[in-house]
């Protein structure tokens, strides 16, 4: 087995708690031969050759809390060269990604399996795929019109308002009627009308922890990582403070992964993180759902290894 990850360049991860490197290092565990590139060393010519230039990885290991080591050598080969590909470049997904979907949609004619489905990848944002399942997902509106989300946010009170094509917490506003900056705000994020934003109702369920929930091949892991909003701050992201805690699934939690398995499957969506506050489903991660290390850290559950296990 031959497994290639395209990720952004390892030295900007952090090692520690990185699910892409988890499973780089499971993957090396379980001797399988492991390599990594970019989405700028991929290339295809007219006779759909497609050219990979590639870090073959020996080892990995840590140097110090933000370093690590990785012994490597570049290589050249075809795609058919790797039995498995997976995605796992961080958003936003921009011009240079959706080009790579382009690409590697034609992995396919050389039987070589691509995680996840970059047709999928391309075709369902993560933001907008919830608009699939909407006895699921809280109030929404999707607009770049201020007068639209103005009139959301008077019906609803208190708004989320966030980029379609963020992570991380960036970018993120809470708003009220009441707010004074609220012609400011929707003028930045929307950048004068010119950019199409998602608007929710605030869930007050936030403070019990936003809970991602890895799903491979349509199954849940058995345990979601609740991140808990830092004192004063409404984002839940782990990169914006918030404390990530371990928990099993829920029944509620359960019921919304069966009623999302039959799309994923479908859409060869294989290996997701749902993120759900309270009852309610608020995004489908499909590019490169994290976190992975904090739920192996706190439970027994080997999540890297039943991963790469899963796709054996």
């Amino acid at each position: 087995m031959k497994y290639l990850f395209i990720i952004d360049e390892p030295e900007t991860l952090n090692f520690y708690k990185d699910t892409s490197i988890a499973l780089i290092k499971e993957c090396l565990t379980q001797k399988i031969e492991t390599h990594y590139t970019d989405i700028n060393s991929i290339s295809i010519d007219k006779k759909q050759n497609i050219i990979i230039d590639s870090h073959h990885i020996s080892s990995i290991n840590s140097l110090s809390i933000n370093s690590l080591s990785i012994k490597k050598i570049k290589i050249k080969n075809k795609i058919q060269y790797f039995t498995k590909i997976f995605i796992r470049k961080d958003p936003p997904f921009d011009t240079n990604y959706s080009n790579l979907t382009f690409i590697l949609d034609h992995a396919k004619n050389f039987n070589v399996e691509v995680i996840n489905n970059p047709v999928s990848i391309r075709n369902h944002n993560e933001k907008l795929s919830i608009l699939n399942f909407k006895k699921l997902i809280p109030s929404t509106i999707i607009s770049s019109e201020a007068k639209d989300i103005i009139k959301f946010i008077k019906k609803e009170k208190k708004v989320i308002i966030k980029p379609l094509d963020g992570m991380a917490g960036n970018g993120i506003f809470m708003v009220t009627p009441e707010d004074k900056n609220i012609n400011v705000i929707l003028e930045t994020i929307t950048n004068n009308g010119k950019k199409t934003v998602m608007a929710q109702k605030y869930l007050p369920e936030i403070k019990k922890g936003d809970k991602r929930i890895i799903v491979i091949k349509g199954k849940a892991i058995p345990y979601s990582l609740a991140r808990i909003p830092s004192k004063g701050e409404f984002r839940a992201n782990l990169a914006k403070g918030g404390k990530g805690k371990a928990q099993k699934l829920t029944n509620g939690d359960k019921k919304i992964v069966m009623e999302v398995k039959d799309f994923l499957i479908k859409e060869k969506l294989n290996f997701v993180g749902l993120d759900i506050i309270g009852n309610y489903l608020t995004e489908i991660n499909i590019t490169s759902p994290t976190g992975i290390v904090e739920i192996e850290k706190q439970t027994n559950f080997k999540a890297a290894a039943y991963i790469i296990n899963a796709f054996k």
